[in-house]
């Protein structure tokens, strides 16, 4: 298993001391000895801080009264030892807050840019000049050195949204799930892993390339693990372990935890699932609905069991499917309601708890995985069901048939009056491309030829040759160029 980032074992860490103890009170002592002992303390330190989701953390908040900090606010770690700031400049106020401070943000005049001096591990001489966030950072940990907190000095302090004091664990992979963690992240919580696919070839080049996922919490500075597969439970399970989650949270994860997994964080695992359980469960709900012409679908936040989006149901919320909406369309719209759905949930459960209702396994219907042979266009199926597999394919992977010997895609129809024979061109014009169906005709407004990108019918028009009285689909054989 891929782990990237920081996830360490219990006894490499150690306890963050908090408000009201009398050690966060005293100034702390100047280091003399650069030893091995120094090392290890910057060392468990360092991994205090990252497993805490902290960006600093100066020793006597780990109970040593001894002037050192480690930070890290994106440039990687840095150690400090007896640090003093030497240059002070400007000053903007901020919120803040505190690893010992847990719940709750202050509001902080601090400088713009300061200079600080210090030592590193081996004792040699330090500089450090730096501005804006960086230098909040480092004036806030230095503080502690001296016994002073954020709350000292704040004019206005807030108490923080309990979920922000849940530990989470997030599970999920593609676009979908990268935008609910993405509300989380932006919500504050305290996302202490991100586990993802491994990296799978994409693109052209067939080069490995992280999912959406792992993109975002590498930037938002989660640690992220990668199983190969479930031989890799064993493995898995010890990591969630060692980050110590109160939650874990699934959107779009692609596979079903084990029992040692559903029973390892202490609120339990919630799933968000886009569609109105127990209606399409399963790995496509959003393309089988479009397919189905659907007019309501929804999301629903499950608390998982090991069974298929089988769990109970904490949250449900319906959102109308538009006649305008595609695959793509209504999966964003799916995905922010996700994302708000969960920070709801998350609230609940870090209040004290939320009702459940069973789901009603006799009204459940699935919605498995999309084979390749899906996605071709059926032209002797009625006009309806033809838009409404484009809709359900677009714009990706999009829903095709054959001209000429290549696989074009239709990426945008609508329903027309007339009659044809199926797949038989009718019209050809800027507007649109009539073509017959089983039952009806079908306008196509926008297309993709092999290896170029979506155009317009009008560019279509415009750029090739397709004539009335052609045949699209058919037997591959059957086709001559």
């Amino acid at each position: 298993m891929q782990v990237t980032g920081q996830v360490s074992p219990p006894s490499k860490r150690m306890k963050v001391v908090t408000v009201g103890d009398p050690v966060l009170e005293g100034e702390s002592q100047p280091v003399t000895r650069f030893n091995r002992s120094l090392g290890k303390l910057l060392d468990k330190m360092a991994t205090t801080m990252y497993h805490q989701r902290g960006v600093g953390l100066a020793a006597v908040q780990v109970g040593v009264p001894q002037r050192i900090v480690v930070v890290d606010y994106g440039e990687g770690l840095m150690e400090l030892v007896n640090p003093e700031i030497t240059h002070r400049a400007g000053s903007e106020k901020g919120f803040e807050g505190c690893l010992s401070v847990p719940g709750y943000m202050g509001e902080v005049a601090r400088p713009i840019e300061v200079t600080v001096t210090a030592q590193d591990r081996e004792g040699e001489r330090v500089f450090v000049n730096v501005e804006g966030w960086a230098a909040r950072v480092l004036c806030h940990e230095i503080d502690h050195l001296d016994g002073n907190l954020f709350i000292d000095r704040s004019e206005e302090i807030v108490r923080m949204d309990p979920r922000t004091r849940l530990r989470v664990v997030f599970m999920g992979t593609p676009e979908f799930a990268a935008i609910v963690l993405h509300e989380m992240v932006d919500a504050n919580c305290a996302v202490v892993g991100a586990v993802t696919a491994p990296d799978r070839p994409r693109g052209r080049g067939q080069r490995p390339a992280p999912s959406p996922v792992k993109m975002l919490a590498l930037e938002s500075r989660v640690p992220v693990l990668q199983p190969e597969s479930s031989a890799d439970d064993a493995d898995l399970v010890r990591h969630l372990t060692w980050l110590e989650p109160d939650l874990i949270v699934t959107a779009a994860y692609g596979q079903i935890l084990n029992r040692e997994t559903l029973d390892l964080p202490r609120l339990g695992c919630i799933n968000v699932h886009a569609s109105l359980l127990p209606r399409y469960r399963g790995a496509a709900p959003i393309q089988r609905l479009l397919m189905a012409g659907e007019t309501e679908t929804g999301v629903t936040i499950i608390s998982m069991d090991e069974g298929m989006d089988s769990g109970p149901i904490l949250l449900q919320c319906a959102l109308p499917v538009l006649d305008e909406d595609d695959a793509g369309t209504l999966h964003d719209r799916l995905a922010a309601l996700g994302g708000d759905m969960v920070l709801e949930v998350m609230d609940a459960l870090a209040r004290g708890g939320i009702e459940s209702e069973p789901q009603d396994d006799d009204r459940a219907t699935y919605a498995p995985k999309i084979s390749r042979g899906e996605t071709e266009i059926d032209w002797s199926r009625t006009a309806r069901d033809v838009v409404n597999k484009v809709r359900a394919f677009a714009p990706r992977p999009g829903a095709w048939t054959r001209w000429r010997g290549d696989r074009i895609k239709i990426l945008l129809a609508s329903e027309d009056d007339g009659s044809g024979g199926a797949g038989e061109v009718l019209t050809v014009a800027p507007e649109g491309i009539q073509v017959g169906t089983g039952d009806g005709t079908c306008v196509l407004r926008r297309i993709q030829v092999p290896g170029r990108r979506p155009i317009s019918v009008e560019e279509f028009v415009n750029g090739y040759d397709m004539k009335p009285g052609e045949i699209l689909g058919g037997a591959e054989e059957e086709v001559h160029g």
